[in-house]
């Protein structure tokens, strides 16, 4: 794991403490676990729009897709794939 410094204002500082307080843990677990919601977030957005597949945003979570998709279901966003896009993969399946 890298070390790395960074400036944060006094709003993040106080919902990094806010979470420490809550939850019980250190600072530093607590930035690394708003940080990891944040690009979960960030990454689902995208899923969302579309603008990447599900294996990809799979990859970049290190998930299985059935979690990703599970991850995504919390976020309150559903698959993004339509009914020709089910169809035609399983014809591409069939023919396997």
């Amino acid at each position: 794991m890298k070390t790395k410094s960074i400036r944060m204002s006094d709003e993040l500082l106080e919902a990094v403490a806010l979470v420490v307080k809550e939850e019980k843990i250190e600072e530093t677990t607590a930035i690394r676990k708003l940080i990891t919601i944040g690009f979960e977030t960030y990454v689902a957005e995208r899923y969302r729009l579309g603008k990447i597949s599900l294996a990809l945003a799979s990859r970049r979570l290190g998930l299985n897709q059935i979690e990703t998709l599970h991850l995504f279901s919390e976020h309150g966003i559903k698959g993004n794939l339509d009914t020709d896009d089910v169809m035609h993969s399983l014809k591409l399946l069939s023919k396997v």
